[in-house]
């Protein structure tokens, strides 16, 4: 595991802190891997330049967390990374790229949670979205409150499909949506069109039409790619376009 004794502990935050998310950075870009095993804590010590304690206590959390695990004759293990993931600042994760990956992997996710808020939105649900989507209009002009508006947004609808593990997913992935969000709001027309796009995904839920609101959540993925990158490397990824389908979710009412 020679990637954790590269990396460099700072002293303007707590330093066990500091050590958990710089190994969990490390997790994040695949330099450290579960089955390799943490040099000893003496060595750590030596080659961070920070005291036995701070290491102790930012491996404590790595237990707690499920990270590592404590084998006999093998010293400390990664074993699972997966928890590490919740502790990324992902709104760092600026490259073109990455984004990408971002805006793709959206494009997977929110059409599912939209089915599913069609399906399931009880009045509650309804109000929390459409507030967001008020919200949305006072920002107009305002790119920090507008970002902010159109993750609260997503948020609400998962809230409405009324799945516990969707809506945690997209809670902890809201640091990562933050960037895609900022870069289509660049202009103001461009902010109207995916206010729009919010509107009539609105109203597909209130409609309990679970296949146009599918439909229509990754069009507006589609939108937000297209504005954040004009031309050819949006194109590249060869997204496929959605036809118009019923989507079956099931109603746990």
């Amino acid at each position: 595991m020679k990637s954790i004794t590269q990396i460099s502990i700072s002293r303007s935050a707590s330093v066990a802190e500091t050590i958990v998310h710089q190994v969990a950075q490390l997790a994040i870009e695949r330099k450290i891997k579960p089955g390799e095993k943490f040099p000893s804590e003496a060595e750590l010590a030596e080659t961070w330049k920070v005291g036995r304690s701070s290491i102790r206590e930012a491996f404590r959390v790595f237990q707690m967390l499920g990270v590592t695990a404590a084998k006999p004759g093998r010293g400390t293990i990664l074993i699972n990374t997966a928890p590490l993931f919740a502790l990324i600042n992902w709104s760092h994760f600026t490259s073109p790229e990455r984004i990408l990956d971002i805006v793709e992997a959206r494009m997977v996710l929110e059409p599912v949670i939209a089915a599913m808020a069609a399906s399931r939105a009880n009045e509650s649900g309804l109000r929390g979205i459409e507030a967001t989507i008020k919200a949305g209009r006072k920002a107009l002009g305002d790119p920090d409150a507008s970002v902010q508006a159109a993750l609260d947004f997503h948020t609400a609808v998962a809230e409405a499909a009324r799945n516990e593990t969707l809506l945690l997913v997209t809670r902890l992935l809201r640091s990562v949506y933050q960037e895609s969000a900022r870069l289509t709001r660049r202009r103001p027309e461009n902010y109207l069109q995916l206010l729009a796009d919010h509107e009539a995904i609105l109203q597909a839920i209130r409609d309990r039409d679970p296949g146009t609101a599918a439909v229509l959540s990754k069009e507006h993925m589609q939108h937000g790619l297209k504005i954040a990158f004009p031309g050819d490397r949006a194109s590249a990824r060869k997204v496929p376009r959605t036809k118009k389908a019923k989507v079956s979710v099931t109603n746990d009412e």
